[in-house]
């Protein structure tokens, strides 16, 4: 009977190391996806990281980098699309705090753009003011056309984006047919600017 035992153990072994080895090919898979933010093929700019001209199609572990914050992204001759997973800062954005988005509508020189914000799990996040996003003509400015969001678990102000409860989130800008001078110097120019407030 141990000796029986024994046989089947060993024949398992290489099923096993197969299986270890597909293991550890997906880890690394999901891992080399889910850091691009490192990815060298992406500029960062304060909270912000994106590129001008991805090579979607192409390039398949950047296609798929893209694919995870932006599904079905159109090409960059037609938007741009800019991702923050963490504040001006550089920690990670949690809905444990508020922040706020401040800019000036005036400053994404585009045709149209807007701010969504995502759960970690990068789906929309439920709420029951069905509020998900603001764009270039849908946001509270004043007369100069400057605006703040409140990113909050809580209703805060007329420009409030839902956060989820306790938990991490991104925020995804996306620029749609941008002048060309502007996305030419998206690494520099001043982008909004994403801050935690105090408690």
């Amino acid at each position: 009977m141990l000796y029986s035992l024994f046989q089947t153990v060993k024949s398992l072994k290489p099923f096993l190391f197969i299986f270890l080895v597909l293991i550890c090919g997906i880890a690394i898979g999901v891992y080399r996806i889910a850091g691009v933010e490192k990815s060298e093929a992406f500029f960062h700019n304060g909270s912000w990281t994106g590129s001008r001209d991805l090579p979607l199609g192409k390039d398949k572990l950047l296609t798929a980098q893209v694919t995870v914050f932006a599904l079905f992204a159109l090409p960059s001759s037609e938007a741009i699309y800019l991702f923050a997973r963490r504040d001006e800062k550089k920690e990670i954005l949690n809905s444990e705090n508020d922040y706020t988005i401040t800019g000036n509508v005036n400053q994404l020189k585009a045709k149209y753009w807007s701010m969504t914000v995502y759960g970690k799990d990068l789906y929309l996040i439920p709420n029951k003011d069905d509020r998900y996003s603001f764009n270039n003509t849908s946001l509270k400015t004043d007369s100069a056309g400057n605006f703040t969001i409140t990113l909050s678990h809580q209703k805060k102000g007329e420009n409030w984006l839902p956060t989820p409860d306790h938990a991490r989130f991104n925020v995804v800008m996306r620029i749609y047919k941008g002048e060309y001078n502007f996305l030419q110097q998206l690494e520099t120019t001043a982008l909004p600017v994403i801050k935690k407030e105090k408690a």
